[in-house]
């Protein structure tokens, strides 16, 4: 055995604390009880004061940055120095360490170690004492099995998620086939998907009949009293941009796209960061746009966009049907019969089921 392995193998002391870890790592029903026994771990192994973790925004629906031993006030800024080191860093190729005046520690060193799946970077995990951490195979093997183990828990949560919205898709869908009021029905869709997308903000807006002008059919969020039935012209903001091209759009830095119509900001005092924006298409008819705002956890991503235009594609439809059903309503029936014509209609539109579903909801039927 050459002196280099006989240098990597574990100690006695090293060997409990890898042994104490991968326990601990096997029994963590969350990311959160993942870390934390971890960091701690890693400090013993690495005799260090303080360790941290730093996950790439998008690599979890969940806090980014985790840490061990660090005083509240040291967090932000061995946060952005993490951040930093996550833009430039690969899997094969771990950032130097780096030289940080850390509050109540002093001068110390950070040295970062990337955390991989396949061939993307998910995060780093750093250790901070006052020199910087020398090449150590004990280290890395513990680093091997924190990568498993947040490998693991990453696919728990993309399945969880993945339910989750299929779950959501049947709830609009069953919304959607037995609406009566499809006002009442699109905000409680709304909700779904600001519970789904985990955003502050979303909206429905529809084309006038004249296809010129938007208006806000249906919002939820801080600006919808000032959103409620305010119109624009159509081929105004990101919303008429999409609508002019029939492609969805995923916009993540909304502030600084040229497209973007400030009014509504400026008059409700929101501040719109990032949106989807997905057209509302019944077969070859523009209807509108669907809108979801400010995802809490950070940027939209494609699996975001892709579930999105499921979700309109029944919207779309939904609306053109109510819409149907609303002129057949004032032209056949109000216009020819009055407005009671339900109760005293001599030629119901019996074989038609939403004229049924009306006249039934309302005890219209005798």
């Amino acid at each position: 055995m050459t002196a280099s392995a006989v240098q990597e193998r574990p100690g006695v002391e090293e060997s409990i604390l890898l042994l104490d870890l991968a326990e601990k790592m096997v029994q963590a029903a969350d990311l959160e009880g993942l870390a934390e026994p971890f960091l701690a771990g890693l400090a013993a192994l690495a005799r260090a004061p303080a360790s941290v973790l730093s996950l790439k925004r998008d690599t979890l629906p969940l806090p980014a940055f985790f840490q061990s031993g660090l005083a509240p006030e040291a967090v932000p800024m061995v946060a952005a120095a993490c951040a930093e080191c996550l833009q430039t860093c690969t899997p094969a190729a771990e950032p130097p360490p780096q030289d940080l005046t850390v509050p109540r520690f002093g001068q110390a060193w950070l040295s970062c170690y990337p955390v991989s799946r396949k061939d993307t970077t998910l995060g780093l995990l750093g250790v901070i004492k006052e020199a910087p951490v020398e090449d150590s195979g004990v280290i890395k093997r513990a680093l091997n099995f924190f990568g498993c183990a947040l490998n693991k828990q990453i696919d728990i949560l993309a399945h969880e998620r993945q339910i989750n919205r299929l779950n959501t898709y049947m709830n609009v869908s069953s919304m959607i086939a037995q609406a009566l009021d499809l006002k009442d029905v699109l905000e409680a869709v709304l909700y779904f998907c600001m519970e789904s997308f985990e955003v502050e903000a979303a909206s429905v807006l529809l084309l006038d009949y004249e296809k010129r002008n938007f208006r806000f059919y249906s919002a939820e969020g801080p600006a919808k009293p000032v959103l409620l039935m305010a119109s624009f012209p159509a081929g105004h903001g990101l919303a008429g941009a999409v609508l002019a091209t029939q492609e969805a759009e995923v916009i993540n830095d909304v502030q600084n796209d040229p497209r973007f119509f400030r009014k509504f900001d400026q008059e409700s005092g929101f501040v719109t960061r990032n949106m989807i924006a997905v057209p509302l298409t019944a077969g070859e008819e523009k209807i509108g746009v669907l809108q979801i705002l400010n995802k809490f956890s950070g940027d939209f991503h494609e699996e975001d966009l892709l579930f999105l235009q499921t979700i309109a594609e029944e919207i779309a439809f939904a609306i053109r049907n109510g819409k149907m059903f609303e002129v057949v309503v004032k032209s056949y029936c109000k216009m020819r019969q009055g407005e009671s014509s339900c109760r005293g209609c001599k030629r119901p539109l019996g074989s038609w089921t939403p004229c049924v579903r009306y006249r039934e909801e309302a005890g219209l039927l005798v």
